[in-house]
């Protein structure tokens, strides 16, 4: 939406029906500018039961939070701010004195802390539902459940250990905690027993993932900490992956003993069966271990050098979990047996040949093209007629994004009179396009040319080229590309706003527009 769009609405529509609006959705980084004048309208939303703030300017966060906590209705919340916090401990105790909430999803972008979250001593959280997306520490952890005595399901993205020889000691704090999803980094094997002997007594599902630590795949240390210390566990979701350097070694000798360690009969019986992947990639080797009962991994790769063990009593491996596919490299559709048919976005990366046949061909019988909404292209170089033909083949892609060193074609005018362009660019649906690639600027009017329905563009930034690129881009919002409304110029120096600002003003481009520097990404939105 465009900026005097929103300011309409907001006008005509939100403040009018701000007592009956029960959910907030906000992801334009200017929008909270406009939405929170002033910051009390956030304490005047009476039915609001649900607040998503998503690439929002964190020096924000803690002064809507404080006026939410008026709110008695108020049982889900998610944040992800755009830009670095250092002060976390804060917003974590806005977040807990919000009196009703039971859902919590928080992603910081955070330096790594000396400092220790304080033990809590007068506030008790009513969250039972609580995501952590941004990197947490062991030494954090009995201080955060001092917090949330009521948490049933508890995930972490990215949980660190600690590298002290000193013992964390917890408490029974999470008596109540049933799902537990983690995915450990420099967690010890002996930490990880710690924690499990006093927190996760009470664990039906446990979801867990781990890098470069073979003592996980003691299968026999597993059964005696379950039996143990997770009596009601019934699902036991579990990932190792395992990063071998030297491509010498025989990987197959190594782990296919440890491997079959997960066939016995504790496994079995609760059918919790296994899935194994050796293959190479950038000289190194890797093996991939992880539950094949429930399978829940949401993207899936597919490697030219894969190759799989599937225990024979469990050969079919369920996919309707993944809805992001990545494709390394044309040789590795050939292996491909599996068939994504959930699959939305399609990522490919690595080496790509001359013809497209792959596409017509090939990519068909592994996942349903014409059911994808994003695109990413990840790959040194690709040709332009591949990409024309893919976006022919998948009319609903919505988000486009190249990351490519060079696009191959020959020149503007032979691409613009070709057939297939002119039928793509009049029919695709690409309202999102990112740009990441070294001709960049030079590139553009090719992407113009292809998605003159696009609302919001994301440039890598060159200083030299910057100002003279975006100027031609904003000129062509006058005729080609008219509804684009949102610019983001990646990796620019401060210097480039004053720039910006006189060319525009100089020239009448926008004539109602806001511009922000956010750490280094400039945003413009008209």
């Amino acid at each position: 939406m465009s900026k005097s769009n929103f300011e309409d609405y907001k006008k005509d529509i939100i403040l009018p029906c701000k007592h009956r609006i029960i959910s907030v959705n906000i992801s334009n980084p200017f929008v909270v500018d406009i939405m929170f004048r002033p910051v009390r309208l956030a304490s005047q939303l009476p039915r609001l039961k649900t607040m998503i703030l998503d690439n929002i300017k964190s020096k924000y966060l803690c002064n809507i939070l404080k006026h939410l906590a008026s709110l008695r209705n108020l049982s889900s919340l998610v944040l992800i701010p755009i830009d670095h916090y250092r002060n976390t401990d804060e917003i974590y105790q806005c977040i807990f004195r919000l009196p009703v909430l039971k859902y919590c999803k928080i992603s910081l972008k955070t330096h790594y802390r000396d400092d220790l979250l304080p033990i809590a001593t007068n506030i008790t959280s009513s969250i039972e539902h609580l995501v952590i997306q941004h990197s947490f520490y062991l030494k954090d952890l009995k201080a955060l459940l001092s917090y949330v005595p009521h948490v049933r399901r508890l995930k972490f993205h990215s949980f660190h250990g600690s590298h002290s020889n000193e013992q964390e000691i917890f408490s029974c704090s999470s008596s109540k905690l049933t799902h537990l999803s983690i995915n450990l980094k420099s967690v010890s094997f002996d930490q990880f027993e710690l924690m499990t002997q006093t927190l996760f007594r009470q664990l039906d599902i446990i979801h867990i993932s781990v890098d470069d630590d073979r003592t996980y795949l003691d299968a026999k240390r597993w059964e005696n900490l379950i039996l143990s210390f997770m009596p009601r566990l019934r699902v036991f979701d579990f990932q190792h992956i395992d990063v071998i350097k030297n491509i010498a070694v025989d990987i197959q000798s190594i782990h296919e003993p440890l491997l079959k360690q997960f066939e016995s009969s504790f496994w079995s019986q609760r059918k919790w069966f296994f899935h194994y992947q050796f293959y190479s990639e950038n000289c190194r080797k890797k093996v991939i271990l992880h539950s094949v009962n429930l399978y829940r991994r949401k993207q899936y790769t597919i490697n030219r050098q894969l190759t799989e063990y599937v225990p024979p009593r469990y050969r079919k491996t369920n996919m309707d979990a993944v809805n992001h596919v990545e494709i390394e490299g044309e040789k590795a559709i050939m292996k491909c047996v599996n068939y994504f048919r959930n699959a939305t976005k399609l990522t490919l990366s690595q080496c790509f040949g001359e013809s497209n046949f792959w596409l017509r061909i090939n990519l068909k019988p592994i996942l349903p093209v014409k059911r994808l909404t994003t695109l990413v292209i990840n790959c040194d170089y690709f040709r332009l007629d591949q990409l024309i033909e893919l976006l022919r083949l998948a009319p609903h892609v919505h988000t486009l994004t190249m990351n490519v060193n060079s696009i191959k074609y020959s020149n503007r005018s032979s691409f613009q009179q070709n057939e297939a362009f002119q039928f793509v660019s009049k029919t695709n649906n690409i309202t999102n396009v990112t740009i990441k690639e070294r001709c960049a600027s030079a590139n553009s009017q090719l992407y113009i040319d292809l998605c003159p329905r696009m609302q919001h563009l994301a440039i890598e930034g060159y200083y030299r080229h910057t100002v003279s690129n975006i100027q031609s881009i904003l000129r062509e919002t006058k005729t080609n590309i008219q509804q684009l409304c949102s610019i983001c110029i990646t990796n620019v120096r401060k210097s480039i706003i004053t720039a910006l600002k006189t060319m525009i003003e100089s020239e009448k481009i926008l004539d109602n527009y806001s511009m922000k520097l956010i750490d280094y990404d400039l945003y413009l939105w008209w």
